[in-house]
């Protein structure tokens, strides 16, 4: 509500009372002609118990999530790209900044962003010195024991930045994917056809082609062999042909088949290329625990850590433990995924590697402190900007898909110079 109608609905409500007061008294003065005595002084308790009684006065908030005049919301941010970004004139932006600002679009409250490191921000909602903390807040249970969080806005895996080849050669991360099972299998399943399809072609045609399939048994099945392969790679074999009925008969029902196999074959080796390569940039909790680590103090990768009972150092920001990184002081340091990605795409480019890790995704919400009046408000006003098509947009802005998965290209809009996560 504006200040301005704020006090006309002030200015309205006193106005209202004294004409009613005026009102009573004139009634007052008819009655105290006819009455007196005990009736009169009966009649004077009722009319001063109800002109004690309060009138109402418009609130300014609702369900007692009241800000005083003068005072502000307390926003708490620190820099967690790309859910906050600070500008080098000190302004912010970001995904969680974008959705705040559409929050209080319905709320119209006025508020201050507070910047502070992590652990100061846990520490503040704990101790109840800000009111709210528009990070994205992984929801974990002894974290509910002493704060509040919003309606989740999506979810996120861990990922493990490191120097570029520090856990594989780019040649032997190729040759992995390429001697991953998926490929072996398919692999060798095309050549176990083509070898049976072979020997067949070769049995029905070394009585009536000796020219090509005759010279012994390894001679004619190599025959049959190379005829089979270089139909299903070309279409054609030119330098062999069929004679027989038979031969002819399983030479077109091959080619026919060619068409239908080299389409599926294609892409069974795309889905096996594109598994292997996902397989290859995964890093498994095993792996991690042979490792030393770098993780934040008070965040959730500092709670794995100490779980997976690896090697590891903790540091009061992201851009402390990414130098550590560079400086050879740690092997990798593990962190949210989305917020590595746009590092490796920007501050970073070229000097990290991101590795998906096997650990659980997690959901990430806005903080506030414990039995907060205003979560209810903002959780409303989350779950109506959810079903609109400007949360759609956000995300888009930002490279998410609405699973928050990285988008395989994303246009940079506003300010933020996102590309992509």
């Amino acid at each position: 509500m504006s200040y301005d109608l704020w006090r006309f609905s002030v200015s309205r409500a006193f106005s209202d009372g004294i004409r009613a007061g005026n009102a009573v008294r004139l009634q007052m003065e008819v009655k105290l002609r006819h009455y007196s005595g005990p009736t009169l002084a009966s009649y004077l308790c009722v009319v001063l118990f109800a002109m004690l009684q309060p009138f109402p006065l418009p609130a300014f908030g609702q369900e007692g999530s009241t800000i005083p005049a003068g005072e502000k919301l307390i926003v708490g941010v620190v820099h967690d790209p790309p859910y906050l970004i600070k500008g080098k004139n000190g302004e912010w932006t970001g995904f969680s900044v974008d959705i705040w600002k559409a929050v209080d679009n319905q709320l119209r409250v006025p508020y201050e962003l507070k910047e502070m490191k992590f652990p100061q921000l846990l520490d503040s909602l704990k101790e109840n010195r800000i009111d709210l903390a528009i990070d994205g807040f992984f929801l974990l249970a002894h974290r509910e024991k002493y704060m509040d969080f919003t309606v989740p806005l999506g979810s996120t895996r861990l990922a493990l930045a490191t120097r570029p080849d520090k856990l594989d050669h780019p040649w032997m991360a190729a040759l992995k994917i390429f001697l991953s099972w998926g490929i072996v299998k398919i692999i060798g399943l095309l050549l176990v056809s083509l070898c049976l399809l072979g020997f067949l072609l070769w049995f029905i045609e070394r009585m009536h082609n000796p020219e090509h399939f005759g010279g012994g048994f390894i001679k004619g099945i190599g025959s049959g062999v190379y005829w089979i392969g270089s139909t299903l790679a070309s279409g054609n074999c030119s330098g062999v042909s069929l004679k027989s009925l038979e031969g002819r008969l399983l030479g077109l029902g091959w080619m026919l088949v060619c068409a239908v196999i080299l389409s599926g074959l294609t892409a069974s080796l795309t889905s096996a290329l594109v598994a292997g390569r996902n397989m290859a940039n995964t890093v498994s909790e095993e792996t991690l625990r042979r490792l030393h680590i770098a993780g934040i103090e008070g965040s959730v990768e500092a709670t794995v850590l100490e779980k997976i009972n690896g090697r590891h150092t903790l540091y009061s920001t992201e851009e402390d433990a990414l130098e550590a990184v560079l400086n050879k002081q740690v092997d990798g340091y593990l962190y949210d995924e989305i917020t590595l990605r746009y590092y490796s795409d920007h501050d970073y480019k070229n000097k990290i590697s991101i590795y998906s890790t096997t650990l659980k995704r997690f959901a990430f919400a806005y903080g506030l402190p414990k039995n907060s009046a205003w979560r209810s408000r903002i959780d409303s006003a989350l779950l109506d900007l959810m079903e609109t098509p400007d949360w759609a947009f956000i995300l888009s802005r930002y490279g998410m898909g609405q699973n928050f998965e990285r988008l395989p290209s994303a246009s940079p809009l506003s300010n933020t110079g996102w590309t992509g996560r």
